[in-house]
C-alpha cells in the first residue's frame, strides 16, 4: 500500500491508466463524499480478487482535498467526467438520484479504454474471482443479475409485489463490453437518466433501475446471470446459504461467493441482516453475519486507506447555505421560467434563489440529502391521523364511487412531476 500525501486525482477518464490487451476490464464505483470510505472498501475487496482490474471511484460531490493511500485505487471527481448539465442534474436529483444517474455515462467513458467494465455498488464485498461475470461477457454484450431467482413465500419484506416497485434487476451491478450492442444500451440509459432518474414509484420511476426492465426487451446481447453467488443480499437470502470451508466462502454449499451486497447495512449491530426487510430478526441468519465480519474488516482498512476532512454533500444547499428541499428540487426540474432554466449553476443563481424564496420552497430544517423514508414518516403521526379524517369524511360526502376515483387521481398527482397546474403558478410568481 502506498502512502499518497499530495494524491494526484485524475481529472477525467482520459488520464486513468491505460490497460493493454483484450481482456482490460476497469470495476467501479459512484458515491458521494459520505460514502467514500464504503468505496473504499469495496475496491480493496475486489482487488484482493481482481488484481488485473483498473479500480475507478466516481466521486458524486464538489471537489476538496482527498488523500489516497492505495495508489491502485483511482478517483475521478464527477464534474470532470463530461456529463452535460451536470450542475442543473445535481441540484433537480437528490444524492442517491444524481449518483444512479452518471452510471451509465461513466460506463460509456470507460469503455472507451477498457475492454469491460463492470460496475460495483459502493456497499459490494468482493470474496472471489468474478469468474461467472467474465465469461457472460466473451458471448454477450451487457450483463444484469436479477433481485432473486425464485419465488418469496411466507410474510414480510421483501415480496414478489416489491420487486414490481423497485424493479426485476439490481442495478447494484451490471457489465459491459467494448461492442456496439452494450453502447447502444448505454446511450439509451443515459438519456433515460438525464432527464427521468427521479424515485417517483407512484409515476413508475425507480431511478436508475426501472429502466433496465425494458432492456431485455429492447435490446439484444444483454443477458441475466443467474449465478447465486452474484449479487446476494438481504432480498435473495430465502434461496441462499452462505458457508466458509477452508477460507474459501461459497453458496449453497457448492458455488463460488463471488459478492455481497451490503444493501441497508447496519453498521452498529453485527447481527442485524439488513434495515429494509423484516423476514429475518437480527442473529437469525449467523452465516450471514459471518460474511458480514468480512466487510466489516474490510471498511476498517478503508478508513485508514483514505482520508476526507469533510464529507458534507455539496449539492444539498445553495452556495449562500440555504438548503434545498425536496419539493424545490421537484418544481425546479418543472419550471419553464426563462430565468430559471437558463443558470448554467443553480446553486449560485439569484434567480434560482428568488424561485424558491417567492414560492416558500427553503427547507426550514436540515438539509434532506435522500428521498423520505417510512421512518421519518413516523414522525407526522398527528398529521397523518389528521389526513385520514379528512379522507373518511370525503367518502361520507362523494360516496364510493367518486372516492374511488379520487384516489386514482391522487395517486398520479401526489407525484411532483405531475403537477404541471402548480408549477406554472410558481414560475408566474417569479415574473418575467
Amino acid at each position: 500500500m502506498t502512502d499518497i500525501a499530495h494524491p494526484s486525482l485524475a481529472n477525467s477518464f482520459d488520464e486513468l491508466p491505460q490497460r493493454s490487451g483484450s481482456q482490460s476490464c476497469a470495476i467501479f464505483t459512484a458515491c458521494s463524499a459520505n460514502y467514500l470510505t464504503k468505496a473504499m472498501a469495496m475496491c480493496l475487496s475486489a482487488l484482493a480478487h481482481e488484481p488485473e482490474a483498473c479500480l475507478v471511484i466516481l466521486l458524486v460531490d464538489a471537489k476538496r482535498e482527498v488523500k489516497v493511500r492505495d495508489s491502485r485505487v483511482h478517483i475521478v471527481w464527477a464534474e470532470d467526467l463530461g456529463f452535460t448539465d451536470y450542475l442543473k442534474c445535481a441540484f433537480k436529483y437528490n444524492i442517491i438520484e444524481l449518483n444512479t444517474a452518471l452510471k451509465p455515462h461513466a460506463a460509456l467513458r470507460l469503455l472507451e479504454r477498457f475492454d469491460r467494465v463492470i460496475y460495483l455498488d459502493p456497499d459490494i464485498c468482493v470474496y472471489a474471482p468474478l469468474a461467472s461475470v467474465h465469461q457472460a461477457l466473451e458471448k454477450d454484450s451487457f450483463a444484469l443479475t436479477p433481485h432473486a431467482l425464485s419465488p418469496y413465500s411466507g410474510e414480510g419484506k421483501p415480496g414478489d409485489q416489491d420487486l414490481l416497485r423497485f424493479g426485476a434487476f439490481n442495478l447494484g451491478f451490471f457489465a459491459a463490453r467494448a461492442d456496439s450492442r452494450s453502447r447502444a444500451i448505454l446511450k439509451w440509459w443515459d438519456e433515460r437518466c438525464r432527464e427521468l432518474c427521479y424515485y417517483e414509484p407512484q409515476s413508475g420511476l425507480g431511478v436508475d433501475q426501472k429502466w433496465m426492465d425494458l432492456a431485455p426487451a429492447f435490446f439484444e446481447g444483454t443477458i441475466l446471470l443467474r449465478d447465486p453467488g452474484l449479487n446476494v443480499a438481504f432480498w435473495n437470502l430465502h434461496e441462499r446459504k452462505l458457508s466458509c470451508v477452508n477460507g474459501q466462502w461459497l453458496v449453497n454449499g457448492d458455488l463460488p461467493l463471488c459478492f455481497v451486497h451490503f444493501s441497508s447495512f447496519v453498521d452498529d449491530d453485527a447481527q442485524a441482516i439488513a434495515g429494509k426487510q423484516t423476514r429475518y430478526a437480527p442473529g437469525s441468519r449467523p452465516d450471514f453475519s459471518a460474511a458480514g465480519q468480512v466487510y466489516r474488516n474490510y471498511l476498517a482498512r478503508a478508513t485508514q486507506a483514505v482520508e476526507l476532512a469533510d464529507t458534507q454533500y455539496a449539492y444539498a444547499s445553495f452556495a449562500d447555505g440555504h438548503a434545498l428541499s425536496p419539493a424545490l428540487r421537484r418544481f425546479y426540474a418543472m419550471s419553464s421560467h426563462p430565468a430559471v432554466t437558463s443558470a448554467a449553476n443553480p446553486f449560485t443563481s439569484s434567480a434560482v434563489l428568488q424561485f424558491a424564496r417567492n414560492n416558500r420552497l427553503l427547507t426550514q430544517g436540515p438539509a434532506m440529502f435522500g428521498p423520505a423514508t417510512f421512518k421519518q414518516q413516523g414522525g407526522y403521526a398527528r398529521q397523518q391521523a389528521f389526513i385520514g379524517i379528512m379522507f373518511r369524511l370525503a367518502l361520507r360526502i362523494l360516496g364510493p364511487d367518486r372516492y374511488f376515483f379520487l384516489l386514482r387521481y391522487l395517486s398520479n398527482y401526489t407525484s411532483i412531476l405531475n403537477q404541471q397546474d402548480i408549477a406554472l403558478v410558481l414560475d408566474q410568481r417569479l415574473g418575467r
